[in-house]
């Protein structure tokens, strides 16, 4: 580990004193859900937009302080090195359309829900804005993982080379179609033509410099998902083909007998990644396929995410602990840890996986693996993923409320001064979306009463005068930390506590 993130984890190991909400998990509900959420975007739509510079976006800040409701010129660090490890990625000082789509589905879902038509319009000023203007000279987004716009200095910036990335993302092509149809196509072309390297194998790299580079499942799955979208809007079959062929190249480096698959097959068998099966697999990746195969009705995208969803439950539970394993050999053998605190291996989660870990971007996605399973045994009818999906909510249930992660790990500092007080938007959303999902599928009373019990603790740790923090010991809203999907969640769960099919649908948790 060097000096510089050495210093960097000292400095933001403290949390700082943790905002009060006014509220008590027993007080939430005396407000129906959609208020909270009617309150968060309304007070977005007025003070988070671009108001800085000598140019005005209606493009959502990335980050604004609760109590002043502005965008900070320079954020504080706070949990930067364990959450996304280089500023960047936080879109500092600007906005970066990519990690505010789903607050923008909840925008669109709130209008649904009340009939106030100020938010479908603003979600469509967004997008407009943004595709029009905020593109390269490839026509591909200024957004991902290296991109934003500085909203103070008024230009498109980014870091280490600001290349387009599609790395942990699930972009709403429905929506951005409706608004733009041309812009869309621009940006699926330009994926086809960088982001895939080999054109005979599928082989693709998640950045779009031309040259081999990282083929990691999760993105693969946004780039297949995408020309299976395509297709369906176009019926234009060579769409179809290349999420085919795309789909295919994960296919042809699974085991034979176990059919898990690397997730990152040009990586080599040296590198962990190049032979191991984790959690961001059947968490993003699987859920790519599923989404692919409703979009464009070709099997062969749903019968491989179930194979995969089938294979980690198979080989990644571990029945003596109750628990399920991060990271598994392609032959179904589990890494039983200790986890790496040094160099890339880091990153690879062994042992049992960490429910409530603080890191974005990496290969361990356990609640969102929790909701594809939910998702799939709904989507799909299929008897066979409902006991995985079962131990899934065992294993919620019992770590709830999340007030501990892994301690013998890189993260260290961040599970000993900020996991005590709570988890981050996403994961309470995301949570509370499986709970959601699994009681549509199953409906069973009691995944509808545990989802009530989260979005309770959700909204009293992370309300704060009308808007919601990125994490609990943040003064932050923070679009990186999920409060989008916080949002949507709430909204799903305001319907279904109505009876009410939920105006946010499930493709997306």
């Amino acid at each position: 580990m060097s000096l510089t993130f050495v210093v960097a984890a000292a400095v933001c190991a403290a949390a700082p004193e943790v905002l009060p909400s006014g509220l008590r998990p027993e007080d939430v509900e005396r407000r129906p859900y959609r208020e909270y959420v009617r309150q968060c975007a309304e007070l977005l739509i007025q003070h988070g937009t671009d108001r800085y510079g000598a140019v005005h976006r209606p493009l959502l800040m990335n980050i604004l302080d609760v109590r002043t409701r502005d965008c900070p010129l320079d954020p504080l660090a706070l949990d930067e090195p364990w959450r996304v490890t280089r500023r960047g990625r936080r879109g500092p000082a600007g906005g970066n359309l990519y990690a505010d789509q789903a607050t923008l589905r909840a925008m669109l879902g709130l209008t649904h829900v009340t009939g106030d038509r100020r938010f479908a319009e603003f979600a469509h000023r967004c997008m407009d804005d943004f595709m029009r203007n905020l593109v390269d000279e490839r026509g591909l987004f200024w957004w991902g993982w290296h991109r934003h716009y500085d909203a103070h200095r008024d230009e498109k910036t980014g870091h280490e080379g600001n290349w387009h990335e599609i790395h942990v993302q699930q972009a709403i092509w429905p929506e951005l179609w409706d608004v733009n149809r041309d812009a869309v196509t621009r940006q699926i072309e330009a994926v086809w033509q960088w982001h895939v390297i080999d054109k005979q194998t599928g082989e693709i790299n998640r950045h779009a410099d031309g040259q081999r580079g990282c083929d990691f499942a999760m993105s693969a799955g946004e780039i297949l998902r995408a020309f299976a979208f395509l297709f369906a809007r176009t019926r234009n079959p060579i769409w179809l083909d290349r999420a085919r062929l795309v789909a295919q190249y994960h296919a042809s480096a699974r085991h034979p007998e176990t059919q898990l698959i690397p997730n990152r097959p040009n990586a080599g068998r040296e590198r962990f990644d190049g032979s191991h099966f984790d959690t961001s697999i059947t968490g993003l990746y699987c859920h790519s396929l599923l989404s692919a195969w409703l979009l464009s009705g070709e099997t062969q995208f749903r019968d491989q995410a179930l194979a995969y969803l089938k294979a980690y439950g198979k080989y990644g539970y571990d029945a003596s602990s109750g628990r399920f394993w991060g990271s598994l050999l392609l032959d179904g053998t589990p890494e039983r840890g200790p986890r790496v605190v040094d160099g890339y291996a880091q990153y690879e989660p062994r042992g049992h996986v960490d429910l409530w870990q603080p890191y974005v971007a990496g290969y361990e996605m356990p609640i969102a693996t929790a909701y594809c399973y939910a998702w799939a045994l709904l989507v799909t009818q299929d008897p066979e993923l409902f006991p995985t999906a079962a131990r899934w909510a065992a294993c919620i249930r019992r770590e709830f409320p999340p007030r501990a992660c892994e301690k013998d790990s890189w993260y260290r500092p961040y599970a000993e001064s900020w996991a005590p007080h709570g988890t981050y938007a996403g994961l309470y959303g995301q949570t509370i979306s499986f709970f959601l999902c699994l009681h549509e599928a199953r409906r069973q009373a009691e995944h509808l009463q545990f989802a009530r019990a989260v979005a309770r603790e959700a909204v009293s740790r992370l309300y704060y005068n009308g808007l919601f923090r990125g994490h609990p010991a943040k003064p932050y809203y923070e679009s990186i930390d999920g409060v989008g999907h916080l949002l949507c969640a709430l909204l799903q769960l305001d319907q279904a506590m109505e009876g009410k099919p939920p105006s946010v649908g499930w493709e997306n948790w």
